[in-house]
Order: structure tokens, then sequence, then C-alpha cells
């Protein structure tokens, strides 16, 4: 029996569907969706803002936007159910799979862009990563 569910969810409507997918396979689970943002802006080397053209405090209300879209969304696709969300900073695979482990989920489930080829190879894959390095059993959206 599946009594606690861990959502990975972003700002992206696959996010959206790993949600709708978790509450409506889990209907009776306590669902806890994580939203990553990533880079830590507090470990980026001073010339950041340089590089991005832009001030860490512009790049911190970028994440605190996609942060209160993803709140936003887990609102209007929960319906009133109740759904705890957490956010964290860091390297999202890392982060969701620690989080997994660590929070002693029955399920995970997240969207993944179905990306292939060499964007796959330069960009990496969240989801093919968490569900390599978590042990809870996992249901990839796409």
């Amino acid at each position: 029996m599946t009594d606690s569910v861990l959502v990975a969810m972003d700002d992206s409507p696959l996010g959206r569907e790993a949600l709708a997918v978790a509450l409506e396979t889990f209907p009776d689970a306590r669902v806890t969706v994580v939203h990553v943002a990533f880079p830590d802006f507090d470990m980026l080397p001073e010339d950041t803002e340089e590089a991005f053209g832009a001030s860490l405090d512009e790049l911190d209300d970028v994440g605190d936007e996609t942060a209160a879209s993803v709140f936003e969304t887990v609102r209007e696709v929960a319906d009133g159910r109740d759904v705890a969300v957490t956010f964290l900073t860091g390297e999202p695979e890392r982060r969701i799979a620690e989080y997994a482990d660590e929070g002693e989920f029955d399920h995970v489930v997240l969207g993944t862009h179905g990306r292939s080829g060499l964007s796959r190879a330069l960009i990496g894959s969240v989801a093919e990563a968490v569900t390599r390095e978590t042990a809870v059993p996992t249901t990839l959206v796409k």
C-alpha cells in the first residue's frame, strides 16, 4: 500500500501532469510536492553578475517567481486536496533523491522532458538520475 508519495515538480506542463497523475493514481496517499531551485546562488562565484548579465537579486527574483508559480499550480491541480509543498535549492537530481530517501516516501512521481540525443547527453536527465539514485519506486510521466 502506498501511504506517502513525493512529486518532484518544476514549472512545466509535465510537472503539472506528474502531480495530476500522482493524485489520481494514489488518491488516499499523503502527497508532498518538492521543487528544487538550481543553482544555489549563494555558491556561485562573485563574477556571476557579469556572466549572467543580471544581478543576483534579479536571479533570486526569478527563482521566487518560479516557486510562486509552482505553488499556484499545486493549488490548481490539487483542487482542495491537502498537499504539502517543500522548496529546496541545489542540484535537482541529488536533492530530490536525498529527499525521497530521507523522507520515507513509498513512491516518487516526476515528469521527464523526453529529451534525446545530444541535448540529453549535454543537459542530462533529472528524471533518469533520480530513478537511478533512489531506492524508492519511481513513476516517470512523459
